[in-house]
């Protein structure tokens, strides 16, 4: 008869010629028959089932211990690494700078700067001509007038410091942005001044321009030094932070940095996290070469989950991927083993990974290793093995340590849909720990 009774005989002599054998009975688990061997396969018990958000934490927290490591070990750790050279202006946006980037000396803007188009004037000449406005009995017919005796556009390399007359009251039209002579101390808009057409002077060919009559009072009492004028070093102090060492670059900083003339090809950011992203399982093909299948090789899929996983982790921009390719059931535990571990620890002209990412082969079937490949062929601490969720309950966090120094791997549903969930959910808060979390 069938049964799941496991039997265990135990045989006993109880007098001469007589035996007794006693037979006991305790379930015994369901077990896969190997189709390439007589002998069943050794049961893997199951891990404890652990809620999202203790596996997230838990994650962050070995995370958190990766870092405190590289800073206390650092001459062996990734906080030791030169910084990365400036890559494209494209692709600075989201770096971490490396560097505090300051201001170069005298500030922004270098020159005095109209604000606003109209006319640079000297404010020391406004107080006699406020004297004699008050004094006036119809101040509508009161006359203030400048001589123009130059002009100015913004861009002008070379500015004539002797923009001046004799007259009491001198002008120089300026257009937005314009260098401000020296000497000149405020801008009155043009929108507030006239043209005298009817002013003619034969011993000159000096145009003159009035305030008009509503504008008058407020120009003689508001206008004060520095009015409609940026300042030298006004909008950026000489030797201010514009961008700190740690802070994530923005559009903003790429267009001030331009405006202060810093160049950005030199610009130091830190060094992305290298991750590398691996695919296991016997029926998998590689899915550039997936056009290659043949209609006799029944059970063979493309392997879907590098694409997705490069690509996804590529969106981030808080990491480096790299493409490790497939490993099959059949290379072994040790062979495979061998393999990863020189990928995560480097050689001598290779430099290691600091997080792997493997989908696949981490169920409870026959062919299902990698978390006895992790362990045992390369010495890794399983923290969590299932997670209460669906897709992505077989989801695997594991540590390896060698020489103070700590990888992170993340072994992943081999189904897509999970994959890809589980790396948004865990993979993506490491990495952003890991880049941005702790000065490195």
């Amino acid at each position: 008869f069938k049964s799941n009774l496991h039997f265990v005989g135990q045989q006993t002599d109880i007098g001469e010629n007589t035996k007794i054998i006693i037979l006991s009975a305790t379930p015994e688990p369901a077990r896969i028959m190997s189709p390439k061997s007589n002998k069943p396969p050794q049961m893997k018990e199951p891990l404890p089932m652990v809620p999202v958000s203790q596996a997230l934490e838990t994650v962050l927290r070995k995370t958190s211990e990766t870092l405190l490591w590289r800073n206390l070990y650092e001459n062996k750790q990734l906080a030791s690494r030169e910084p990365s050279p400036s890559p494209s202006i494209q692709h600075l946006i989201g770096r971490i700078s490396a560097q505090n980037v300051k201001a170069p000396s005298p500030g922004y803007p270098d020159h005095n700067s109209s604000i606003m188009d109209g006319y640079a004037i000297k404010t020391s000449n406004l107080a006699a001509a406020k004297v004699v406005y008050e004094q006036c009995t119809n101040k509508d017919e009161f006359l203030l007038d400048y001589c123009i005796v130059g002009k100015v556009y913004a861009g002008d390399e070379k500015i004539d410091e002797n923009l001046d007359t004799n007259d009491v009251r001198s002008a120089i039209y300026v257009t937005t942005g314009a260098v401000v002579p020296n000497g000149f101390d405020a801008v009155i808009p043009i929108e507030d001044t006239a043209i005298l057409h009817d002013y003619n002077d034969s011993s000159s060919d000096v145009l003159k321009m009035k305030i008009v009559p509503s504008k008058v009072s407020s120009i003689l009492n508001e206008t004060k030094p520095w009015t409609w004028i940026r300042k030298i070093g006004s909008d950026v102090a000489a030797e201010s932070i514009v961008l700190s060492k740690g802070e994530k670059i923005r559009p903003v900083h790429l267009a001030l940095l331009a405006q202060l003339g810093a160049p950005l090809d030199v610009l130091q950011v830190k060094t992305l996290p290298r991750i590398g992203v691996l695919s296991t399982g016997n029926e998998l093909v590689d899915a550039y070469e997936s056009s290659k299948l043949k209609s006799n090789q029944l059970g063979k899929i493309p392997d879907a989950n590098r694409p997705l996983l490069l690509s996804q982790l590529g969106a981030y921009g808080n990491c480096a991927p790299t493409d490790l390719g497939i490993v099959t059931d059949d290379d072994g535990i040790d062979a495979i083993s061998s393999r990863l571990n020189q990928i995560l620890w480097g050689n001598d002209e290779t430099e290691g990974i600091d997080v792997l990412v493997a989908t696949g082969g981490i169920s409870m079937g026959e062919k299902d290793i990698m978390e006895r490949v992790f362990v045992r062929g390369m010495g890794g601490k399983v923290h969590f093995g299932r997670m209460n969720m669906k897709p992505g309950k077989p989801t695997t966090f594991i540590t390896i340590d060698k020489d103070h120094s700590r990888k992170l791997v993340f072994a992943l549903p081999g189904n897509p849909v999970s994959a890809s969930v589980c790396c948004e959910l865990l993979v993506r808060p490491c990495l952003e720990l890991l880049h941005n979390g702790v000065d490195i």
